[in-house]
């Protein structure tokens, strides 16, 4: 009984050897991309590669196969890999080129500026790159990924004065737009300021138009108001009233005229005086503007206002004055006494003044004007005195002539300043004609 049992245990055993040994050395199989077939015992399958030595050989070297060459392998009967529904990764890739060449590859690396790829026909050859602009189409796994035949068409660029640009767009910003011409595309890069572009169109459709922001000052409004009509803001303070109107003649020169009544107002030297005066004054001449100061940016671009900034103005002025005088006198008699003695007499003034006048004028929101002026010339100056003083010479010198100051035929010098204030509005068509401007003045039509 003891012999039997020993004897079926040792079959058992004797069995599970068999199976042990030919479950450990039962044939593997590879299967390459290529159709070579491998009888090979695998030994490890990492994530990139595979590692195996040849069926039968036990002490043979371990072989390193790259899973990108294998098509299916099979270990202990099981298929572990299986490429043979990736189509993504066996797919051939197609390049077109613009120069009409078409090419097969497998696309290793897409960039921002070039394509990385080896030919399809040799995987394991070198990696090509090829810039993305010498690009027509290119299919990746059945699916297009660049297709520039559109793309290819030229762009359009319509500036404001009509001026059309047949260009290849290569940036869109916020301020301006950089390109080179369509029919010179190794030429250099050019760029433009989007407040001159009317509108942009990139492959037939629109991308930019200009529209006007109704809150700020655009060229158009600038246009519109080249007038502004003038209070002499301290005037009343000198015993008149003065306005002036400036209208724009052309870029960079305007005309002034101004006309003023002596008399309204409050003077404390008049007062004290017992002067009163009375009559009216004109002036007028051509105002120059001067330098960068006239500068107004409208949407990046500088214009000129016709109204703003330095500027240089030789002024004509004809003035009449009567100035009233009432003033008590003591006349002293031969008793050692005096008696008052009421003088009223007037003093007539016609002159004719030639000033040079140097000002600024400021500019807000394109409707509201201030500014201030000084100035230096001669007068030419007739006097004649109506009424009695009794022999006494009162006053004989008063420089003020309000709306400038006289030094005396023997100094026949005058000075004139001031600040005024005013409102800007659109110029009449029979001052600006029936033209108008048809443009903007810009620092060129300037000359400064």
């Amino acid at each position: 009984m003891k012999i039997t049992n020993i004897f079926f245990v040792s079959i058992f055993i004797f069995f599970l050897s068999v199976i042990s040994i030919s479950t450990s050395y039962a044939q593997d199989t590879i299967v390459k991309k290529n159709g070579d077939i491998i009888k090979a015992k695998i030994t490890e399958i990492g994530t990139e590669e595979v590692k195996f030595k040849i069926f039968g050989e036990t002490d043979g070297p371990v072989i390193t196969l790259k899973k990108s060459e294998i098509k299916t392998a099979k270990v202990a009967g099981q298929t572990i890999i299986d490429v043979k529904g990736d189509a993504e990764n066996t797919a051939e890739d197609v390049i077109i080129k613009k120069s009409g060449d078409l090419l097969k590859v497998k696309v290793v690396d897409i960039g921002i500026d070039e394509i990385k790829f080896k030919l399809y026909n040799d995987p394991y050859g070198p990696t090509i790159s090829i810039a993305k602009s010498d690009i027509r189409t290119m299919k990746v796994g059945g699916q297009t990924i660049i297709d520039v035949k559109g793309g290819n068409a030229e762009d359009v660029i319509t500036k404001k004065d009509g001026t059309v640009l047949k260009a290849k767009i290569s940036e869109l910003g916020s301020e301006e737009v950089k390109f080179k011409l369509y029919n010179n595309p190794d030429g250099p890069s050019m760029s433009l300021k989007k407040a001159e572009i009317d509108n942009i169109k990139i492959d037939g459709q629109l991308v930019y138009e200009y529209k006007e922001d109704p809150r700020s000052i655009s060229n158009k409004a600038i246009l519109d108001k080249t007038s502004t009509i003038k209070f002499h803001f301290f005037s009343p303070l000198s015993h008149h009233l003065a306005v002036s109107y400036e209208w724009m003649q052309k870029p960079g020169m305007n005309w002034e005229g101004g006309l003023g009544v002596y008399g309204p107002g409050v003077s404390p030297i008049d007062k004290a005086e017992g002067r009163k005066p009375s009559g009216m004054f004109l002036r007028f001449g051509p105002k120059f503007l001067l330098g960068s100061s006239s500068d107004v940016e409208v949407e990046g671009i500088k214009y000129a206002h016709p109204l703003k900034g330095r500027y240089f103005k030789p002024e004509i002025t004809l003035s009449a004055v009567s100035l009233a005088y009432s003033v008590t006198q003591n006349i002293y008699n031969g008793n050692g006494y005096s008696t008052p003695v009421v003088q009223n007499y007037t003093n007539k003034y016609q002159s004719l003044v030639v000033n040079l006048i140097y000002g600024r004028q400021l500019i807000y929101g394109n409707t509201i004007t201030l500014s201030y002026y000084f100035g230096f010339g001669y007068g030419f100056e007739n006097k004649t005195t109506i009424g009695t003083t009794s022999g006494y010479a009162f006053n004989d010198f008063d420089p003020r002539r309000y709306s400038y100051w006289y030094m005396g035929k023997n100094f026949p010098m005058t000075v004139t300043a001031g600040f005024t204030i005013g409102y800007i509005f659109r110029t009449p068509e029979w001052l600006a004609g029936k033209k108008g401007y048809p443009k903007a003045p810009t620092r060129h039509s300037m000359g400064g």
